[in-house]
């Protein structure tokens, strides 16, 4: 995930402040060095376009990764996330405002802890994968549509999913590796929203748009929790 060392973070940090009302953006080489090109965007105040121009000169260098400055948000946005889960090249972005960095790996092993949020790459689904690979349950692929998909009302894939995955935990006597499938948006009667339990009270998931994390299984996710799953194989463990 964090691919960026420290001293190319410090060049990117530069170049991005010596354009404070623009998105700047550009390679890390394959020789570790750090380049900017031209920010192409209608409006760069908001958004960053690299030409094919310049991705064709920087391929002939060799492209380890892409990166881009955000004036105020911070992290990867909608649009981001839209291109970068096509892509198979690492990201970075740096926000200006908050003076942090995101940074993405396709390719890479992510710690499940403080990961940032990039639907298709880092999210809900993805974490829970990692977290139940770990303990040997192999999930199945879950093949994105649009960004913000599951806050719509006929989101179904992750119900459809619990079905073949596991059963029911109805006694309460929650475990390592148990799927928590949950309703967190706008429309109800549906899974908009999964974790997985690290033990009995805790579970681990990633909220959108933000880094994902550990929460104690109190009364608001109680609430908010329409069905515990555990994967069959864990049944017998």
């Amino acid at each position: 995930m964090n691919w960026l060392t420290p001293e190319q973070k410090r060049q990117i940090q530069v170049l991005a402040s010596a354009k404070p009302e623009e998105e700047t953006c550009g390679f890390v080489l394959a020789d570790g060095s750090v380049v900017d090109v031209p920010n192409q965007a209608k409006n760069p105040t908001t958004n960053f376009e690299i030409s094919p121009g310049d991705y064709v000169r920087a391929e002939i260098c060799g492209i380890k990764g892409v990166w881009h400055s955000h004036l105020v948000f911070d992290g990867f946005s909608p649009l981001d996330q839209q291109v970068l889960a096509a892509d198979d090249l690492p990201w970075a972005v740096y926000c200006l405002k908050s003076a942090k960095f995101h940074q993405c790996d396709p390719n890479g092993i992510a710690p499940l802890l403080g990961r940032p949020f990039c639907f298709g790459v880092y999210d809900c689904y993805s974490l829970v994968t990692d977290k139940l690979a770990e303990l040997g349950v192999q999930l199945p692929a879950w093949p994105r549509g649009l960004y913000g998909e599951w806050n719509t009302k006929d989101f179904r894939p992750f119900d459809v999913q619990a079905e073949n995955v596991g059963s029911p935990v109805t006694d309460g006597c929650h475990k390592e590796g148990d799927i928590l499938l949950m309703n967190l948006g706008d429309h109800p009667g549906h899974t908009d929203h999964v974790g997985v339990f690290i033990n009995h009270n805790q579970f681990l998931h990633h909220p959108a748009e933000r880094e994902s994390r550990i929460d104690r299984f109190g009364s608001w996710w109680k609430r908010k929790t329409r069905l515990v799953v555990r994967p069959d194989p864990l049944w017998s463990s």
